[in-house]
């Protein structure tokens, strides 16, 4: 077994959840990744390793950063859910009250409460789009618009996989000011605030610190890209071309604003995101609107994941722990109960059985 340097601090009670990380790395399950908890507010895994390039010439530092996927869902969720706290934004308005546009094609009644917790039936858009143009903030807000809804809004629920991000951020821009972008509110409202690393759009100054991805194996997108002509298939297959290594890795991507899916973030700044709401944090959400927020909202089979899935208003929730993966094995989340926080964040686009190991070491300690 080769051994591959980890670098970081762990909390002598929990030795064994970096025993289950350095494995990952030494048995070339992981090539570059980076994972942080907390619990009951105080930090106790903070570790890194591996690789941040394909290369092998780069190490995976304290700083370096990854795509989330749509581990930053929630966060997107977290800047409208800051509106609706200021009073700009209320949770069961008709959406078209902020975007008028959004009304077409039966998706007048969508809500904002239906578009936070994947209820407004718009997962997948109908005109045939490049990947460039999810880096186009309103002409891929445009074509969701012009998508005419695949269910009466909430009636069902399905993770809008790609559309997620534009749907709550549009709502957002057209809230009045300060509106302000997904990305602008998280960096000026709640990750700057808390010094915490983690952001929607890169600016020039950060695309150094970011690792490249890499498949798990040659043929990971055809593994995860659902049944030929299923909700699922059609939500990630257009725009075209957006889980190509070419797209993954280019600057465009790493820029733009693509709030479901294009999140940076290290472990670190997830965990300390997640345990800031665990601790009430303030500064996030008051009390009543995070509470509101972390509530069942949508029950039962989720029409894109084709599996049980309970959504709050941004967030999956399963009995006390509430988070979201993303598709390449990236998590991040906290646990209502047991009081933890932890995410999981990885270059190496694969299956979820990291994060799950690391979960399941975590809750063994407590």
């Amino acid at each position: 077994m080769h051994q591959v340097p980890v670098n970081g601090t762990t909390d002598p009670a929990f030795a064994a959840v970096a025993d289950v990380f350095r494995d990952l790395l030494n048995t070339g399950q992981e090539t570059g990744a980076a994972l942080a908890a907390f619990v009951d507010g105080r930090p106790v895994v903070d570790l890194w390793g591996g690789w941040a390039d394909s290369a092998r010439t780069r190490p995976w530092t304290r700083d370096t950063l990854v795509t989330t996927f749509s581990v930053c869902k929630p966060i997107a969720a977290l800047a409208l859910l800051r509106r609706v706290a200021d009073g700009r934004v209320d949770l069961d308005a008709p959406v078209t009250r902020y975007w008028p546009e959004f009304g077409f094609g039966g998706k007048a009644s969508a809500t904002v409460r239906h578009a936070l917790a994947h209820q407004a039936g718009v997962p997948v858009v109908a005109e045939p789009l490049p990947a460039e143009a999810a880096f186009d903030w309103d002409r891929f807000a445009a074509a969701i618009a012009a998508t005419p809804a695949e269910w009466e809004p909430g009636t069902a629920h399905g993770e809008h996989a790609v559309t997620y991000g534009h749907v709550v951020g549009t709502i957002l821009r057209r809230a009045g000011d300060p509106g302000g972008t997904v990305g602008q509110v998280i960096r000026d409202e709640i990750a700057g605030p808390l010094d915490l690393d983690v952001h929607i759009g890169l600016p020039a100054s950060d695309l150094a610190r970011v690792a490249e991805l890499e498949y798990g194996a040659d043929d990971w997108p055809a593994s995860v890209a659902g049944a030929y002509g299923s909700l699922w298939a059609r939500a990630l297959a257009n725009p075209s071309g957006l889980l190509t290594l070419e797209v993954l890795n280019g600057t465009g991507w790493r820029t733009a604003e693509i709030p479901a899916i294009n999140g940076h973030a290290t472990a670190r700044g997830l965990a300390g995101l997640y345990a800031a709401l665990l601790a009430g944090e303030p500064r996030l959400l008051p009390s009543a609107v995070l509470d509101e927020a972390l509530k069942p909202q949508a029950v039962g089979v989720d029409r894109l994941l084709d599996q049980e899935a309970t959504w709050t208003l941004g967030w999956r929730r399963e009995g006390g722990f509430v988070g979201l993966g993303g598709i390449g094995g990236s998590s991040a989340g906290m646990d209502l109960d047991r009081g933890y926080a932890l995410a999981y964040m990885t270059r190496r686009l694969a299956g979820h059985d990291r994060s799950d190991a690391c979960y399941d070491a975590l809750e063994a300690c407590l």
